[in-house]
């Protein structure tokens, strides 16, 4: 699911979260998971130049026709086709759950970012109702009938070349290990309970059981409500973690004897 064509015209919940911590006055900013650009388009009021790059080469369709303005390319977020400390920020908000290896995604954000720049990181946490992530419940539902291997009428079976990839949920102590000593984590957020993650299913399943796009609608009692749910700080239950860190100037600053870098299996279980 892309931006909501609500946030258009609205920032909520980790949108305004990402807004406000991005600096006002950067150079250049990187949104890496643009998506349909309906939120990156509201950077050019922190930056001067905007880019961003999305794997979906659809949603980028929209965003050209809709943001000339915006420098959006098709690209991997574990391979950036930006040269080394281009950036002045980067933008990385709900994109590191999807990736097959968030360490490279991680590694190329380093290292596009110039020293001292910013890096916003939103992404699910594993909070107390993580197992109601929309994502993983209805998908979950698709791979339990792939499972069962039901004939479809006229041959094969029913969703026989379903796939997808578990939507991951990180602490906080796994968010610092993967960012490293290379990152100092200035500002951390927790916020979203229960009310988040219902309504987000509840939205998951309209669009894949019922065919209604709630992406393309301005639905905005549901994602006020939700907003509310954001906004309140429930600390390690929270659903949601936003995490602002700034890449080190110089190795120096790094702080002596931790690990720099840990593999996603060193981190312990998500």
């Amino acid at each position: 699911m892309s931006t909501p064509i609500t946030y258009a015209r609205l920032l909520l919940e980790r949108y305004r979260t990402v807004y406000d911590w991005t600096p006002e006055g950067s150079r250049r900013v990187l949104d890496v998971g643009c998506g349909n650009a309906l939120f990156t388009q509201w950077l050019r009021h922190r930056a001067a130049a905007v880019f961003g790059v999305d794997h979906h080469l659809n949603h980028l369709r929209f965003g050209h026709r809709h943001y000339p303005d915006l420098y959006l390319a098709t690209a991997a977020g574990e391979a950036l086709p930006f040269a080394d400390r281009s950036f002045d920020a980067v933008v990385c908000s709900e994109v590191l759950e999807h990736v097959e290896d968030d360490q490279a995604l991680v590694e190329e954000i380093h290292r596009v970012l110039r020293p001292g720049g910013t890096l916003v990181l939103t992404t699910p946490h594993q909070g107390l109702f993580a197992f109601l992530d929309g994502e993983n419940v209805i998908n979950g539902l698709f791979e339990a009938v792939r499972r069962l291997r039901l004939p479809k009428p006229g041959g094969g079976r029913v969703l026989e070349k379903f796939r997808y990839r578990h939507h991951r949920h990180y602490t906080q102590a796994q968010l610092e290990a993967l960012l490293g000593d290379r990152f100092v984590v200035e500002e951390v957020f927790l916020g979203g309970l229960g009310l988040y993650p219902l309504l987000y299913l509840f939205e998951k399943a309209l669009e894949s059981f019922c065919g209604i796009p709630l992406v393309q609608k301005d639905y905005r009692l549901l994602r006020r409500i939700r907003a509310w749910d954001y906004r309140c700080r429930w600390g390690r239950w929270a659903y949601n973690i936003a995490l602002r860190a700034r890449k080190r100037n110089n190795e120096s600053e790094a702080p002596k004897g931790r690990t720099r870098w840990q593999r996603p299996s060193e981190r312990g279980p998500r």
